[in-house]
């Protein structure tokens, strides 16, 4: 990817620089203005069918048993496993954390939801809408794929910011499934994202996988400029790419089975 103004001459670049850290200097704009300058909101994307409503699930998990509490808020941020079942998701795990900012300001937003939702490893939904299809060959390979419910797999979870409005998950990296096997479209792996915020009753958006280590990412990488959700919400090359995120092994060693990620969400104010 090419460098920000790779096209402008030192000059000019030191001279924009000077005059914008001038103007922080004068009080002009404050640390946090500036800093709302230099990110771009998170683009929307589509809620999809599979959302876990009550009742459309095909296996109802619920690790908080409250009733009060919708389907969808149940399970906590670890989704590679299930309280009271002895057994892992299949698939590679990934860690994804990050911070919720607020576009206009620049600063994190404390005491947000997040809910999280996938298909599983094999690219199937725990929703009664996902029917159909529940076989296919790789595009590549020719292998048969059989998308297959994982008991093992959450398939969904909840969390909250912290006072700095940070977040985490652990989950899998979910499977591409077709959508139409006779005009070659599938949709990239991929997850799904409804934020509440005080400052925002819901925004809705999807995220994808990049990375060595992440299975099928060449394919993926295909994929993406074709899909169908990317194409629906009218995204740029540059907005599509700032709805990826890139995947690597932990350079601490800490964590030696995941794959780590990290995203802010920008909310338009």
């Amino acid at each position: 990817m090419p460098l920000p103004f790779a096209h402008v001459s030192r000059r000019t670049i030191l001279t924009r620089s000077a005059g914008f850290f001038g103007l922080i200097m004068s009080g002009f704009f404050t640390s946090a203005s500036f800093a709302a300058l230099l990110i771009k909101p998170t683009p929307r994307q589509a809620l999809g069918p599979f959302f876990p409503d009550d009742g459309d699930e095909v296996n109802s998990i619920r690790e908080n048993p409250d009733p009060n509490l919708p389907i969808s808020q149940a399970n906590d941020q670890d989704l590679t496993f299930v309280k009271g079942l002895k057994g892992k998701a299949q698939g590679q795990m990934v860690y994804l954390s990050g911070k919720i900012l607020d576009e206009k300001s620049g600063q994190p937003i404390p005491d947000t939801t997040l809910i999280m939702w996938s298909a599983s490893a094999s690219g199937r939904y725990n929703h009664k809408g996902d029917e159909g299809t529940y076989s296919f060959p790789h595009p590549k390979t020719g292998k048969m794929i059989h998308r297959t419910h994982d008991p093992y797999f959450q398939y969904w979870g909840k969390a909250v910011t912290n006072q700095q409005g940070e977040y985490w998950f652990k989950t899998i990296v979910p499977g591409f499934y077709p959508i139409d096997l006779k005009s070659g479209l599938f949709r990239p792996s991929h997850l799904h994202f409804k934020i509440l915020s005080p400052k925002t009753p819901s925004f809705v958006t999807q995220l994808y996988f990049r990375g060595d280590h992440i299975p099928n990412n060449a394919l993926n990488q295909e994929l993406l400029p074709k899909d169908v959700v990317i194409l629906d919400a009218g995204l740029t090359p540059e907005e599509q790419e700032r709805v990826i995120v890139d995947y690597a092994p932990d350079p601490s060693g800490k964590m030696k089975d995941e794959l780590v990620g990290h995203y802010n969400f920008v909310i338009p104010g």
